[in-house]
């Protein structure tokens, strides 16, 4: 069913709204990073939320896989870290066990970020848990374990933002219901219970949980060389909220295009401070990096 224009303004507004940090989380803005326009819209959509307080003007930093230069990633330290550093979100890939828990991990397999092998999907949760996910970052987090977003969910929703991404949803039938009902549950499927963005390179999982969640924030990835035409964002409106782009990708004219169709514009794979300053002065409106700290929070 077609969404109703004052339903997508709403959830435009929504969107919007969940790319504004507050002091609690914010450090010294750069002066460049935002246009006086951009800082008075910001004002505005906050005010509307419950509990408002005065934002300051300046980028939202998602902090990616957590504080993962500093901890090991997908892990409960590195999302407990990256709170710590004053990041405003905590970004994390979101996959299924092979009896339905979902849990927080990035690669298919758990080789790399654990003492395991396997895919994930074909592992149980307890098997899972029983691995080791922070000694190959360093013998100080020996014994972190792969958190289940169920346990994310009930340390963070409510507090730091989370931006869930659905990682290969085609291969866990049913994930985006999993995902519904865990939320649901909760209460974090209204934004005004808890700031949460899904996302996902996958367009038609990202359709599913727009019909599941009505409410909730959706951000499209974009892949390295993927060109966004026009036709492509004319799609991404009937039921996405933002562009995630990736760093090469995220040009002034291409994250203007972006906006002047109503969508918001977060970048990732940033690395570096000057390119996290070049792209607050072409007006983005959030960096997804590894750094929590990389703009000196």
């Amino acid at each position: 069913m077609r969404r109703t224009l004052s339903h997508r303004i709403l959830l435009l507004t929504v969107a919007a709204a969940a790319l504004v940090f507050t002091p609690a989380a914010a450090g010294t803005a750069d002066p460049d990073a935002f246009s006086a326009g951009r800082n008075a819209a910001a004002w505005s959509v906050h005010a509307r939320l419950p509990d408002a307080r005065t934002p300051a003007a300046g980028p939202l930093i998602a902090a990616h896989r957590g504080a993962s230069k500093y901890a090991p990633e997908n892990t409960m330290a590195a999302f407990r870290l990256a709170e710590t550093m004053g990041a405003n979100f905590i970004e994390l890939d979101v996959r299924a066990t092979r009896d339905g828990r979902l849990i927080a991990l990035h690669d298919e397999t758990v080789d790399r970020t654990t003492n395991g092998k396997g895919r994930a999907g074909e592992l149980t949760f307890g098997e899972i848990r029983r691995l080791d996910a922070g000694g190959w970052f360093s013998p100080a987090f020996r014994g972190e374990r792969i958190p289940s977003l169920e346990e994310v969910l009930d340390r963070f929703g409510g507090g730091i933002g989370l931006i869930l991404e659905l990682k290969q949803p085609s291969a866990y039938p049913g994930i985006e219901q999993a995902l519904a009902r865990l939320l649901t549950e909760r209460g974090l499927d209204r934004p005004e219970r808890g700031r949460i963005i899904i996302q996902s390179f996958d367009t038609g999982s990202l359709r599913r949980v727009r019909e599941l969640l009505p409410n909730m924030p959706i951000a499209v990835l974009v892949r390295p060389r993927q060109r966004v035409t026009s036709r492509d964002l004319a799609e991404y409106r009937k039921f996405a909220d933002a562009v995630h782009l990736p760093g090469a990708s995220a040009r002034k004219p291409v994250i203007r295009r972006i906006q002047s169709c109503g969508l918001s514009v977060m970048v990732w794979n940033i690395h570096g401070e000057r390119q996290a300053r070049r792209l607050l002065r072409y007006g983005v409106d959030g960096i997804l990096t590894d750094d929590p700290l990389l703009l000196g929070r």
